[in-house]
Order: structure tokens, then C-alpha cells, then sequence
């Protein structure tokens, strides 16, 4: 037999082995139930943490792509500009090399002959 007293009103109890290991077993399982909500919830606060991390993480590796993609596309588009001015200027010479080539000999670009200058029609 054991003897239980009354956290509420201090009177002492005599019980039973099958009513105290009944009431022992009780409260083990309510601590055991509160333990393991307190667990739980720690468990769950650590979670939340680790994925607001991971997502931190992924943010910002996400943006560092990003901008060294952009980086890129500028750079890109600096070579195509550089490519659409080299072409330009060759294209500039081409024409001023063709144009040499269709003058006359001795005479300068520019200078007209006595028949261009001329406006009346030729006879």
C-alpha cells in the first residue's frame, strides 16, 4: 500500500499497487506528452529557421547569377556594337576604294570635267 497526498487539499491517501501505478503511469504520460509537444515544437522553430535559410541562400545565389548574367548580356552587346562599327568602316573604305578605282587617272575626287560642269546638253 502506498500513501498519496493531495497536492490540492494535503489530505493523505491510502492506495492500492494497481491504483498507485495507475496514477504513476498517468502522470508519466502526461509529462511524456509534454515533453514530446515541446520537442515538437523546437523541432518545428528549427525547421522554419533551416528552410528561411535555405531560402536566404537561394535568394542570393539567385541574384548573383542574375547579375553576372546581365553582366554578360552588356558585354555581348559591347561586341556587337564593336562589330557593327568595324563593319561599318569597312563598308566606308570599300566604297571610297571602289569610287577611286571608277575615277579617271589624274584627276581628283571632287573636280569636275568641262563636260559635267556644263549644263546645256551635249551635241
Amino acid at each position: 500500500m502506498h500513501e498519496i497526498k493531495c497536492p490540492h487539499c494535503g489530505q493523505t491517501f491510502t492506495i492500492d499497487e494497481a491504483g498507485y501505478a495507475d496514477i504513476a503511469r498517468q502522470v508519466r504520460d502526461n509529462e511524456f506528452d509534454k515533453q514530446l509537444r515541446e520537442r515538437l515544437a523546437l523541432a518545428d522553430q528549427e525547421k522554419n529557421k533551416a528552410v528561411e535559410l535555405a531560402e536566404t541562400k537561394a535568394a542570393g545565389e539567385l541574384r548573383a547569377t542574375a547579375a553576372a548574367k546581365e553582366a554578360q548580356i552588356q558585354e555581348l552587346k559591347a561586341l556587337l556594337d564593336a562589330a557593327d562599327v568595324a563593319k561599318e568602316l569597312e563598308v566606308t573604305r570599300a566604297l571610297a576604294a571602289v569610287q577611286k578605282e571608277r575615277e579617271p587617272p589624274g584627276r581628283r575626287s571632287g573636280e569636275r570635267t568641262a563636260r559635267e560642269g556644263c549644263r546645256h546638253p551635249a551635241s
